[in-house]
């Protein structure tokens, strides 16, 4: 029986060390996974020698039925194992395990780094400002009196003699009521203008102007309308050069931002490009002395022009944009879109008139300013000083508003209200008009009974002057005010706070009141739970009390037994904790001359003991320096004459020796 014990249990260990261990790096967890038995009857020479013992088990099971023993089934040799008969345990085989990471490493996802966004930023201002000199040396030579002599020589004598007929006596001014007839009367004059188109060949400003004029071929997209608007000049009409710039997108991709990435290492200098606009076929187009096609006249003429004129029409008090190409009044919004009703193909549209002012009069050329031209202006940065980077830019060239310049600007903000309605949900997000609930954070909600304006797939759309901010008791204090008594929450907020979910209570501005600090009573400044006053803002401050901003004043204080408190100004963030800033005391009022007093009087007094110290440091260093000369006098003195006695010389045909 014993025997027949060992060779079941050898049977099951035989099937056991079949099987394949899987060591883990981390745990050092084994497990075990199975593996199919081997088939052994289809294969011939697989010999395996019966295990010994096995006949006496088989007879003892004829002669017995309590005892069953099962044969141990057959396996394939494999490597690890004894091919013997011997009774003993077989050796089980070594299993090495290989952990390593035989993969290429991965790859990094390409982003949008800071410098790419930083180098589209200055990119786009760069070409806002050599757009903007640009067109004021264009401007400047329409102004020269060589430049206007030559405009009015082009200008038929009947139409000079009628325009002077109509100007106001001692005034370089069209009368009131001639100047729209006499304007249309120029015009038609000016179409009779018959002006061919050319490619250019390069020549400087002002010198490729004056062959425009004698030659009547224009080679540059500004010949026409600085004609123009010289004419209009000379002949006493307010006109502006209007130029529409375009710049880089603000929004950089993927693919743009690893070129520059690329480039920026390489250290190779990156100018970018406006690919697929007018002005890259315009700068093709001027390149060459040979004429343009037919395509090209068409395109030349029905294009979006990217120089026109303005002139003021004084019966309408408005502002008239002329095609100088067509020679034809159109509508603003009409030209900047290329006659269709398409966004305007301009980001930034400037006006300069004669004095060299410069206004931006985007809004007038744009139906959908606030939706779509401003996404691709500065105005939409999130960073703040280059949301503003434009209009403080742009203040260098401004005079001093005059009644028509407010009344311009009155005019194209009641148009940008007007338009600002978005119809795309995205774009409620960005919109200074109109909001949604979807869009306000935390710390925002619309007013209660405000108006619904409209709605969009469903959802209600508020006005933004409607939207109130709310906040906490304790940021409302923060501020100078309180919350009123009995008055309940507006909103709750859900914030994580040191990995703990907490619900704040927000409240809003009408739910709140000016702070009303107690008063000082007898001399007894009154604190909060912490033993301080807050004093966030100058109208906390107690009745009777004064606010001490000295660094001693509280020592001094309890020098001199008056109670006061420690203001707390504000918080700040520190070693990953909030902590109080305090600045300065505050005591009682009848207190404030005795403490300053003592105050001055203890900086006077260590005014005084500082200048002492100082006076005893020079003495002693003083001291110091005679005593050292009188001890390297006496040394001197005493050695200097045997040091001389005792020396030897040692003269070699090279070298003396001492």
């Amino acid at each position: 029986m014993e025997d027949c014990g060992t060779l079941g249990d050898l049977a099951q260990q035989s099937e056991r060390a079949c099987d394949v261990m899987i060591i883990s790096d981390d745990d050092d967890d084994v497990q075990q996974a199975d593996v199919k038995q081997a088939d052994t009857t289809d294969s011939d020479d697989d010999v395996f020698e019966d295990v010994p013992g096995a006949d006496t088990a088989e007879d003892n099971d004829e002669d017995s039925d309590d005892d069953v023993f099962e044969d141990a089934p057959q396996v394939r040799n494999t490597e690890g194992f004894a091919d013997d008969s011997d009774d003993s345990m077989p050796e089980l085989g070594t299993i090495e395990v290989t952990v390593g990471d035989d993969t290429e490493p991965r790859k990094r996802r390409a982003v949008v780094t800071h410098r790419a966004r930083l180098v589209r930023r200055s990119h786009h201002k760069a070409h806002l400002i050599v757009h903007l000199l640009s067109t004021q040396l264009l401007n400047h030579i329409c102004t020269q009196p060589s430049t206007l002599a030559l405009c009015l020589s082009l200008i038929p004598v009947y139409v000079v003699d009628r325009i002077q007929q109509h100007l106001v006596p001692n005034r370089r001014e069209i009368r009131r009521d001639w100047a729209s007839a006499d304007l249309h009367y120029f015009l038609s004059s000016f179409q009779a203008l018959k002006f061919k188109h050319k490619r250019g060949r390069g020549l400087d400003v002002e010198q490729g102007f004056w062959e425009f004029v004698e030659t009547r071929v224009a080679t540059r997209a500004w010949h026409e309308p600085m004609l123009l608007v010289g004419m209009l000049r000379v002949l006493a009409f307010d006109a502006r050069l209007c130029v529409g710039i375009r710049t880089p997108e603000l929004k950089v991709t993927v693919k743009e931002s690893v070129e520059i990435e690329r480039m920026y290492k390489s250290d190779v200098s990156w100018t970018g490009q406006v690919q697929g606009t007018d002005i890259c076929r315009a700068e093709e187009l001027n390149n060459g002395p040979t004429e343009l096609n037919k395509d090209d006249q068409k395109w030349w003429r029905d294009s979006v022009p990217q120089y026109w004129c303005e002139v003021f029409d004084q019966v309408s008090e408005q502002w008239l944009t002329i095609n100088a190409h067509t020679g034809t009044i159109e509508r603003p919004t009409q030209l900047a879109s290329g006659g269709k009703r398409g966004p305007c193909a301009f980001p930034y549209i400037l006006g300069i008139d004669s004095s060299g002012s410069v206004v931006d009069i985007t809004r007038r050329y744009t139906r959908d300013f606030v939706n779509n031209t401003r996404k691709r202006r500065l105005e939409s940065s999130r960073n703040v000083q280059d949301s503003v980077w434009w209009a403080e830019w742009i203040k260098r060239w401004e005079r001093e508003h005059t009644e028509r310049d407010i009344h311009e600007a009155a005019e194209m903000a009641r148009r940008t209200e007007r338009n600002t309605m978005p119809r795309n949900i995205k774009d409620f997000a960005s919109n200074p008009y109109y909001v949604l609930l979807r869009n306000l954070t935390q710390h925002e909600m619309v007013a209660p009974n405000s108006p619904v304006v409209g709605t969009i797939r469903g959802e209600c759309v508020y006005l933004r002057t409607h939207v109130q901010k709310v906040c906490s008791r304790m940021a409302w204090r923060r501020t100078g005010r309180t919350v009123k008594d009995q008055e309940q929450p507006i909103k709750h907020t859900t914030t994580m706070r040191k990995g703990v979910e907490c619900v704040s209570e927000m409240y809003g501005l009408w739910q709140t009141q000016v702070v009303c600090p107690e008063p000082v009573v007898h001399g007894q400044v009154p604190r909060n739970e912490y033993g301080n006053v807050d004093l966030f803002v100058p109208e906390m401050l107690p009745h009777g009390g004064t606010h001490v901003r000295d660094p001693g004043a509280r020592s001094m204080c309890k020098e001199l037994d008056i109670d006061c408190a420690d203001a707390v100004v504000g918080f700040e963030f520190r070693r990953g904790a909030t902590v109080p800033v305090l600045d300065g005391v505050v005591i009682a009022t009848e207190s404030r001359d005795m403490l300053l007093d003592a105050l001055r009087e203890e900086r006077r007094i260590a005014i005084v003991a500082a200048r002492a110290a100082a006076e005893t440091r020079a003495v002693q260093r003083w001291r110091r320096l005679l005593i050292a000369l009188r001890v390297r006098a006496e040394i001197d003195s005493t050695f200097a004459s045997r040091s001389s006695r005792s020396t030897t010389t040692f003269t070699t045909p090279n070298t003396t020796f001492y």
